[in-house]
């Protein structure tokens, strides 16, 4: 049979209740007390009842996660990020794919509803459904890295420009003369932004500037780059995302062209793989680690009706310069 707080109260001469306020990390035990309890527990294997306690309090301790696609390493980087901070605030997290598709979204939505989550963190994927916006109107919502368009949740964002004038900055100090844009789609706020953003930044220091739209996969990013070789090679190639990079990196190799060497890259998202492998790349770094704290933060307060009208929090993102060789990535 599974172990019970009696049990472990009786292991360790102690109320119930002193057991029970233990387990739900109440204010009112020390922390030695705590302790006490918690690795008591660990030693006669409990096991939380989630059903009893959302029974007794209304509340299942479980966070609904949506991301836009799992297998972009952005997405998965803000997954492990966010499950981080979950542990370090005592929250269980529930985890589904978006699949970059907002019908997909919607019906993982609604099963996460059915399993009773206290609240929810979104990376939007496209116009969100009618019934979507309907779900989040039910349930506390944080939306991170893209807004939630036609709903008034709480939104935790980057903010680009900053790093992007830095980085046409190196632009004109490299003396580049050509660029191409490789963005998003437009139906994400973060693809329409940067696409504005670096395109619109890249005419006012007079570079020659040819944008395509793609979507947030890594072939996508390889016809792109494939596309527009056909007209010239630029010196430069800006995108709108790791996993749009990685397919551009891909793309240039086929064509016998060398990153950093006969084409520059620069990009946005500071994934593990990129900053290792390409130090060659000039990256935006997007602060992950800083969005989801600061996301799962309102959620938390949402969640606990401490928070009145909807919150917009922006981080500032970084610029990483190419590395001279065998030096890391550094900072204008």
């Amino acid at each position: 049979m599974a172990t019970t707080i009696r049990e472990i109260a009786k292991e360790l001469g102690v109320n119930i209740s002193t057991v029970s306020r233990s387990l739900n990390n109440s204010p009112s035990v020390s922390a030695q007390t705590r302790d006490k309890v918690l690795e008591a527990a660990r030693r006669l294997g409990y096991r939380r009842d989630a059903r009893a306690t959302a029974l007794r309090t209304g509340k299942s301790g479980i966070i609904g996660v949506v991301v836009g696609d799992i297998v972009n390493p952005f997405f998965a980087q803000l997954a492990d990020s966010i499950e981080k901070k979950a542990q370090d605030l005592d929250l269980r997290l529930m985890i589904g794919n978006g699949g970059e598709d907002p019908h997909q979204q919607e019906q993982v939505v609604g099963t996460m509803m059915e399993h009773q989550i206290d609240g929810l963190l979104l990376t939007p994927a496209g116009t969100p459904t009618n019934t979507l916006r309907n779900y989040v109107k039910e349930i506390p919502t944080v939306a991170i890295d893209r807004s939630l368009a036609g709903a008034n949740v709480d939104t935790v964002l980057s903010e680009d420009s900053p790093a992007v004038d830095e980085l046409m900055k190196h632009v004109t100090r490299q003396g580049y003369r050509s660029a191409v844009v490789i963005s998003g789609p437009a139906t994400t706020s973060t693809g329409l932004n940067r696409e504005r953003l670096l395109s619109q930044s890249l005419r006012d220091i007079g570079v020659k500037t040819r944008t395509y739209r793609t979507t947030y996969h890594e072939e996508s990013g390889a016809e792109a780059i494939a596309q527009a070789l056909r007209e010239n090679t630029p010196d430069i190639v800006l995108c709108a995302s790791a996993v749009i990079t990685l397919g551009v990196i891909a793309g240039l190799h086929r064509h016998g062209l060398r990153v950093g060497e006969d084409v520059a890259i620069a990009t946005f998202d500071k994934v593990p793989w990129l900053v290792t492998t390409m130090p060659s790349i000039a990256v935006i770094d997007t602060k992950i680690d800083e969005m989801a704290d600061i996301a799962m933060r309102i959620l938390r307060q949402r969640i606990g009706g401490n928070l009145d009208r909807p919150l917009m929090k922006t981080v500032t993102s970084q610029l990483l310069l190419p590395a001279e060789p065998g030096a890391p990535h550094g900072t204008p």
